[in-house]
């Protein structure tokens, strides 16, 4: 984005192009803007805490009461994909977690079973359970890690794609074709006709100009397609037309 030559925008005298430039150009730094907001939330690093996890359980707990038995047979239930991760990673340690509430309150009460009758059991309870509940916030902020990942990536290929398209779209609109010259004042032309009769006919010629060479002047639109007046040549009279592709081409001439 940085490469293109904001400037030129200046330039364009089209309505049109002008405003297809200046929308492409807010789409690709819209478009830019948030692939950043995503990207700097993946370079920050997740710092989930317990509270956290109790506040995702209490919300499931809530929606899960708010379902009608039909419903949950129909949906299988609901279930929070961290919890379930939760869960299942614990499965293979010493005490496993059903829930972030269920191990918040065993730890509780091992810690206040060691204040009341210290003992090494209770402190080695204690010390497990402690090694558990860090576990699985190092396991739930690796999940949100991920999770943040996937929908950077899923960003990237979304607004690469608009900012592809309007960066294409703005170097087309900021570079139109060139409009050719316009006809400020007369000058003598040769016009070559080579339309068909009915062409010549349908711009106010006669059959009698047909591929003929006359004389006259450029006396107004542009060079591609000037209006020309002509002087009479034998059968074919004056006239006063626009010199269009079907028609033939005016060729300037020096003036004698």
């Amino acid at each position: 984005m940085a490469s293109i030559q904001i400037q030129t925008v200046m330039q364009v005298t089209s309505q049109a192009h002008l405003i297809v430039a200046l929308s492409a150009a807010l789409m690709a730094l819209l478009a830019t803007g948030w692939v950043i907001v995503y990207a700097s939330r993946v370079l920050i690093a997740p710092s989930l805490t317990w509270s956290d996890l109790i506040t995702r359980e209490t919300r499931l707990m809530i929606s899960d009461r708010q379902v009608t038995p039909l419903q949950r047979l129909t949906r299988g239930g609901l279930s929070d994909p961290l919890l379930a991760e939760l869960a299942a990673s614990t499965q293979m340690q010493p005490i496993q977690v059903n829930s972030p509430r269920d191990l918040r309150e065993q730890l509780l009460a091992a810690r206040k079973d060691l204040a009341a009758h210290p003992s090494e059991g209770l402190r080695e309870q204690v010390a497990q359970l402690e090694a558990v509940a860090d576990v699985c916030l190092r396991q739930a902020n690796a999940w949100l890690s991920r999770q943040l990942y996937g929908r950077l990536t899923k960003v990237l290929a979304a607004a690469g794609t608009v900012i592809c398209l309007s960066l294409a779209g703005f170097m087309w609109a900021s570079h139109p074709p060139e409009e050719p010259p316009k006809v400020t004042k007369p000058f003598p032309v040769q016009v070559f006709l080579s339309g068909s009769a009915a062409k010549l006919k349908a711009a106010g010629l006669k059959t009698a100009c047909f591929n003929m060479v006359l004389k006259g002047s450029a006396v107004g639109g542009d060079l591609s397609q000037p209006d020309v007046t002509t002087l009479p040549q034998g059968q074919c009279a004056a006239g006063h037309f626009e010199v269009t592709e079907e028609l033939g081409v005016a060729v300037p001439v020096s003036a004698s």
